[in-house]
């Protein structure tokens, strides 16, 4: 084993990843959902593309998080919603869940979505809801489900995987 490759004693692996300065907080405890909410609220006001898009927070809980994307011409190729526009809501409620639990410690980023396009939105009115919640809650990688309707049909579903990560300063 060369010296670099030699695992340093003092430091294990899952104290890796967390931020110097920062006190240890226990992930595995629910957060209380008035918190979360708050903490989703001020992700979105910090993120310009949440802005840009019209995001709108509907609730959010420990690990859940309901967001509303306003439809209008704009999200139109031409006749129906973009997929576009539905995956990047999926993606963003999706992300939006872990950092309820990880929020302001940590960030997550998403490794890996899938979504499944079930019927077209021709719409140019009312909202997309995404609902997201996690299906398991690890020490580095999430693994979340979300569902996204109009007008009370459903009209996609994805499953993604997010990974904590260091939060960017």
């Amino acid at each position: 084993m060369t010296q670099s490759s030699r695992p340093n004693p003092e430091r294990s692996p899952s104290q890796s990843s967390i931020p110097s300065g920062v006190p240890m907080r226990d992930l595995t405890e629910p957060r209380d959902p008035a918190f979360a909410k708050n903490a989703v609220g001020e992700i979105i006001e910090q993120q310009p593309f949440a802005r840009v898009v019209g995001y709108r927070l509907v609730d959010a809980a420990d690990l859940a998080v309901t967001l509303a994307l306003p439809l209008g011409p704009h999200l139109l190729q031409p006749y129906v919603v973009h997929g576009g526009a539905i995956y990047s809501l999926a993606d963003a409620a999706s992300t939006f869940a872990v950092l309820t639990r990880l929020w302001p410690e940590y960030w997550a980023a998403t490794v890996e979505q899938s979504v499944q396009f079930l019927r077209p939105v021709a719409a140019i009115e009312g909202e997309l809801i995404a609902f997201a919640h996690v299906r398991r809650f690890g020490k580095t990688v999430s693994f979340v489900e979300a569902t996204i309707t109009h007008e009370g049909r459903e009209v996609a579903t994805a499953r993604s995987t997010q990974m904590r990560q260091v939060r960017p300063r």
